[in-house]
């Protein structure tokens, strides 16, 4: 009897720590235990204080760049990379209508994603972790400094619903709780950024890849192309 109570015990101290460590790796659930914690990414360095928040932010001595029209108190290196962006026929965000590529957030999440600065990178300290590839499966979305092969990002969404009428108005509603409309996922309402897609901190994300809406049946997509 002694021996199954020891048993018990283990699995349940095993259940509850997976619970904690998983705690917000389900859409929606927030930061802690997600793909963005780099507590438990594995090969990450978690961070000494086991702080989930500080692989980007930090309450004081925060990071100034003259490069970067956005920097949340920043405890991250920043890319220094060059970006090719993406470019098509079929692209109407180019011209005059786009700025710079990296324009607000987008820049920050190029720190971790464009396989050159590690993404367990904070408070000075080095890090290890660098997210090189990209290819199918993996996360270095800008590795080498090319963002053409990926959605583009950086031009004026309200311009470009002028020009092409299968990208529906920046007033369109949004099937997410917290989200209104599409103009609440612009950067300064009317930019396209990767966050404009993706809820980095997983609070009003409703889908994995940090999504805010499901892919099933392409929703995702149709929020903003008409199709």
């Amino acid at each position: 009897m002694k021996r199954y109570m020891i048993v018990f015990l283990c699995v349940a101290a095993l259940t509850f720590c997976a619970s904690q460590v998983f705690a917000g790796a389900a859409p929606g659930t927030g930061i802690v235990g997600s793909k963005h914690d780099m507590n438990v990414v594995p090969g990450a360095t978690p961070d000494p204080q086991n702080r989930v928040c500080a692989f980007c932010h930090t309450p004081h001595h925060a990071l100034d760049d003259a490069s970067a029209d956005y920097l949340p108190l920043w405890s991250h290196e920043l890319t220094s990379l060059t970006f090719t962006d993406y470019d098509s026929i079929t692209f109407d965000g180019g011209g005059s209508m786009a700025a710079d590529s990296l324009i607000g957030p987008s820049r920050l999440c190029m720190s971790c994603h464009d396989g050159a600065v590690a993404v367990d990178q904070h408070y000075g300290q080095p890090g290890g972790l660098v997210r090189s590839g990209d290819s199918w499966g993996e996360i270095g979305v800008g590795a080498g400094g090319d963002l053409s092969n990926d959605h583009p990002i950086g031009f004026d969404y309200t311009e470009v619903t002028t020009v092409d009428d299968e990208i529906r108005m920046a007033t369109t509603p949004v099937a997410n709780p917290n989200v209104d409309s599409i103009t609440d996922l612009l950067w300064d309402d009317q930019w396209m950024t990767c966050s404009s897609c993706h809820d980095v901190h997983n609070t009003d994300a409703n889908e994995d890849y940090f999504l805010y809406g499901p892919q099933a049946n392409s929703d995702f997509c149709l929020i903003c192309h008409d199709k």
